[in-house]
């Protein structure tokens, strides 16, 4: 027995499905709306049993990222696996009934082919491939010439659109200026490949300002001594007014350094008691030796803050700076900075001068302040001017840098792949609207119209060819009959034969009222004399006649793919008992159904003599992207009416079970209106709202059934009056409704109080 369908992966949509918790038992029962993956599930079952991986492999998930894979669990620990395009141990127990039976086996396109009269012996013994008819090999012969001409157009396109699909290269929109992107690409590309070089060229410098010592000058041209004596300073000046001598203060003031021997340098004479000499050693201190020296340095401070090297550094500094920039215009349009060099030049002279003046007015005045606050400022705002000079030089550089930063960061995340991927895409959208390709594509528009068309007429001709044809042999013939008479079938199998013409294959025909049905051609055919259910009972009824005829039954398990499909009620019933005769006879029954009345009927069937635990009842649902999953189905609630759903729905609101406030207002009304049918049958029309129902009841004569409702219309109103805020026939605006729970509860009750007590 299959207890468990483990997983599916990969195989039509069921992407990735697993089943590890939904046992199977004895009568296992799977719902699945159309489309959602009962042949899928079928054809599993076909393949594990006569281990044709082929069937799967063509069912492989389009666009899936899954590789096709299965897993089975049977009784005593067997499992059958699917992987790798193979199943490791096939289960041949398993006997399905599915459209590939029909087709390979009963009839296809309308009529019963040479070939599938050739594999009649073998359907006695299990399936076979089966061939379409004639119009229908008519029909794929213009649809495949069709679609070789859009073969061979396509062949010529695809050396055009390398790495794009046809429709994407379709879609590629000209593009005015490509070459020029194109250049501009290959340029880039070229920077990109040699990011590393790029990266590694210096980034412009910028001038470093000169230091103006403007305060240490002007705090030696300031300074005076104003502690020397006062006598003594007034002897030393006469006597250096006496000799009128320019200069020779200094000269006096270098000589007083030799005097300290206490004699005379000169003549060697003592020194001691010379009011003169006394004089000049108050006159010459230690104060006044530093003033001196510190005027003394007034040339080199002025010569540090003014020499024409500072104007001829920064000359250097700015040519390299701009070399650096011009070295880079290959890469980013860059403004080159200025630098008024002769300005600054003239700017410099004249501070220099104006310095040079103070130094040699404190050298001829050593001991008087030089230089007023005027003056300073003024040479500080020289100086200003000086470096306002540097500073525009600068502030271009500055610029440069940040323009080069900025192409610099662009360049380490440029992606080379992009850039070639970008240049592809443009020379292709160039070749899709060259002449030549708009040729080409021009016929393969043709081409495709003419293939939709033999497509088209290809689907009519299958779907025409409905009719399924399927021999068995003589000892078959007997239970086809027996079950096409309890089908109520107005036809019957006569006879079954075989012969050796062009191969062994079976001869066989069908009889309807007195009449040969011919297999392929004639009048009657087959084509035309069966309807689609007659065409489905029939197969039907050749598998059911192989499957009871087999002597190990009681070890198969049988799967059945939709088996009630174009039958009418009689044939469901007759459907029904017979899967139910299956499931008592087989080891498992697995019926796929997409009607789930059936399924119920079925299920209460089967459970007549069953005992629940070996019934099951799963469903594939929905799940994202479109693809189909197992899950539990509760097929009691899933078949209930409007009225037992929403008059469950109010029960299980007032039983505080969670339910959303909208469904339930919504539900009020149509709990109402089954109610009143249900009590009045064939009194209420059932195309009348539900106040017009109420209006109907009130109107009725007392004779009427409908007046032992009238004591109850009042309330049927109010009720309304709320409920019908929250339908769309009534209010447009239901669904911005606001729903207040204790108004809800309180109508909720009411209604359920004139079903349970039909009073007010």
């Amino acid at each position: 027995m299959l207890e468990r369908i483990h997983r599916v992966k990969g195989i039509g949509l069921l992407h990735d499905a697993d089943g590890r918790q939904y046992a199977l038992k004895k009568a296992s029962l799977i719902y699945a709306d159309n489309g959602v993956g009962k042949s899928t599930l079928a054809s599993i079952f076909r393949s594990c049993a006569l281990n044709e991986p082929d069937s799967i492999n063509r069912r492989r998930t389009i666009n899936g990222s899954c590789q096709p894979e299965v897993l089975l669990q049977f009784s005593n620990g067997l499992q059958s696996v699917f992987a790798n395009s193979n199943w490791d141990h096939p289960y041949p127990e398993l006997l399905v009934f599915d459209a590939e039976f029909v087709e390979q086996n009963v009839y296809a396109g309308g009529q019963v082919t040479t070939d599938q009269r050739k594999s009649l012996l073998q359907f006695a013994l299990g399936t076979n491939a089966v061939n379409a008819q004639r119009e229908y090999d008519h029909a794929d012969s213009n649809a495949s010439a069709a679609t070789q001409l859009v073969r061979n157009l396509t062949n010529q396109l695809s050396g055009f659109h390398a790495g794009l699909s046809l429709q994407q290269f379709r879609n590629l929109a000209e593009v005015a200026d490509a070459d020029a992107q194109i250049a501009s690409l290959n340029e880039r590309l070229v920077e990109a490949q040699n990011i590393g070089l790029i990266q590694a060229k210096p980034l412009p410098g910028k001038l470093v300002e000169p230091v103006f010592y403007v305060d240490q000058i002007f705090d030696v041209c300031q300074r005076s001594l104003a502690d020397i004596d006062l006598a003594a300073e007034q002897r030393v000046k006469k006597h250096l007014d006496f000799h009128g001598q320019p200069n020779l203060e200094r000269w006096i003031s270098d000589g007083h350094v030799y005097g300290e021997n206490e004699s005379c340098p000169y003549c060697n004479q003592p020194l001691d008691g010379i009011d003169l000499i006394q004089a000049y050693r108050s006159y010459f201190n230690q104060d006044y030796r530093q003033l001196k020296a510190s005027v003394a340095d007034l040339g080199r401070l002025i010569l540090i803050s003014t020499s024409e090297a500072i104007a001829e550094r920064l000359q250097a500094s700015f040519s390299t700076a701009s070399a650096i920039i011009d070295g880079w215009q290959e890469h980013v349009d860059l403004q080159a900075p200025e630098f008024d060099f002769e300005a600054l030049n003239r700017t410099l002279a004249d501070i220099r001068g104006r310095l040079d003046a103070l130094r040699c007015a404190k050298e001829a005045n050593l001991l008087e302040p030089v230089g007023s606050c005027d003056a300073k400022n003024e040479l500080i705002r020289a100086w200003a001017q000086l470096l306002g000079i540097v500073k525009t030089c600068n502030d271009g550089i500055d610029k440069a840098v940040n323009l080069i930063s900025t192409y610099r960061a662009g360049l380490a995340a440029v992606n080379l792949d992009d850039i070639r991927r970008a240049i592809a895409n443009l020379e292709l959208a160039k070749t899709r609207h060259r002449q030549d390709v708009l040729d080409i594509l021009e016929q393969l528009d043709g081409a495709l119209f003419q293939e939709a068309a033999m497509q088209a007429e290809k689907r009519t001709k299958k779907e025409a060819l409905n009719a399924i044809m399927q021999t068995t042999l003589e000892r078959y013939k007997d239970r086809i009959n027996q079950l096409l008479r309890a089908f109520g079938a107005q036809f019957s199998i006569p006879n079954i034969d075989f012969n050796y013409r062009g191969g062994l294959r079976s001869s066989y025909n069908l009889q309807m009222r007195g009449a040969n049905i011919e297999l392929t051609g004639g009048i009657p055919d087959f084509k035309t004399s069966l309807s689609e259910g007659d065409k489905r009972t029939l197969a039907f009824a050749f598998f059911i006649a192989s499957v009871e005829s087999n002597a190990d039954l009681a070890n198969k398990i049988v799967a059945i793919d939709d088996p009630m499909c174009s039958l009418d009620l009689n044939r469901k019933q007759q459907t029904r008992t017979i899967l139910k005769r299956v499931h008592d006879n087989c080891e498992q029954l697995i019926v796929l159904i997409h009607d789930i009345h059936f399924m119920r009927s079925l299920r209460d069937e089967i459970l007549r003599r069953a005992a629940p635990q070996d019934v099951a009842c799963v469903k594939l649902k929905t799940v994202a992207s479109r693809y189909s999953d197992f899950d539990a189905i509760d097929v009691d609630k899933e078949c209930e009416s409007a009225y037992f759903k929403c008059h469950r729905v109010l029960g299980e609101y007032l039983n505080g079970a969670a339910q959303s406030s909208m469904e339930v207002a919504r539900s009020i009304r149509p709990m109402l209106e089954g109610y009143l049918h249900r009590r009045f049958p064939g009194l209420i029309n059932s195309g009348l709202l539900f106040g017009q129902v109420v209006d109907h009841i009130n109107s009725a004569p007392q004779e009427s059934p409908l007046a032992h409702a009238q004591n109850i219309t009042a309330e049927l109103n109010e009720i309304n009056g709320y409920a019908g805020q929250f339908h769309h026939d009534t209010n447009p605006s239901a669904d911005q409704v606001q729903i207040i729970d204790g108004e809800l509860r309180q109508f909720v009750e009411r209604a359920i109080r004139v079903v349970h007590a039909g009073i007010a």
